[in-house]
């Protein structure tokens, strides 16, 4: 597998065909009454066929954030983020849906955590993309800002090689300003620090990021190395 931030680039691009199509489980008599999209999707994202192909997307994520390691494991979901509520049609998959689903790993024995964004379509099995490893609280579009943000500023350190461009963790910091969501679940109050750590050109650097609410559901964000 290739290494660096053209892999990473290409991962975030791929379309994962690798989704189970719950083979293995017998197909249940129909209920009386049909559930609701969220008791599908529940059962969706916990059947075993949804958690081995999740599973070996982190386990290939983690190979390319952790290359130091040969022994990358998936343990558990850490947590799932649903952006827009998956809908099911006749078939097995959600006919769409944004949601991201965060796996704790176990990398030769340190605890880190894979982010995969997955997306329903109609027709085939879901999307995936791999986004910024770690605990970042940013959602997808922003996580891109920040990578590219921290792209331009080591370049301007002579850091232009995007293949040895790393992603390898993203840690939450001090929160300067309370969060708060409003009814509909938005983000509208808060401020809060990231540290980013990327290895760039040999050498391990670590970026400060600072997130801003916007007061609109949006965020801004600050980048320092």
């Amino acid at each position: 597998m290739r290494s660096g931030f053209l892999a990473l680039a290409a991962l975030l691009a791929a379309t994962v065909p690798a989704f189970a199509q719950n083979a293995e489980q017998p197909a249940a008599p129909a209920p009386a009454t049909a559930p609701n999209p969220a008791q599908r999707f529940e059962a969706y994202a916990t059947s075993d066929g949804y958690k081995k192909s999740i599973g070996q997307i982190a386990v290939m994520g983690s190979t390319v954030h952790h290359p130091e390691c040969k022994d990358h494991k998936a343990v558990k979901r850490a947590a799932l983020t649903i952006y827009a509520p998956p809908l099911f049609a006749e078939g097995v998959h959600p006919v769409n849906g944004l949601w991201l689903d965060r796996i704790q790993m176990d990398v030769c024995g340190k605890t880190a955590y894979e982010n995969i964004l997955v997306q329903g379509q109609p027709g085939t099995t879901p999307k995936a993309a791999l986004k910024m490893p770690g605990q970042t609280s940013a959602n997808p579009p922003m996580q891109d800002l920040v990578l590219k943000d921290i792209v331009d500023a080591l370049a301007a350190k002579k850091c232009t090689d995007l293949a040895q461009i790393i992603p390898v963790d993203s840690v939450a910091g001090k929160e300067t300003k309370k969060r708060k969501v409003d009814q509909r679940g938005v983000l509208v109050e808060g401020a809060w620090k990231e540290s980013w750590t990327v290895r760039a050109c040999g050498k391990t650097v670590t970026a400060t990021v600072d997130f801003i609410t916007d007061g609109k559901g949006g965020l801004t964000h600050k980048v320092k190395l």
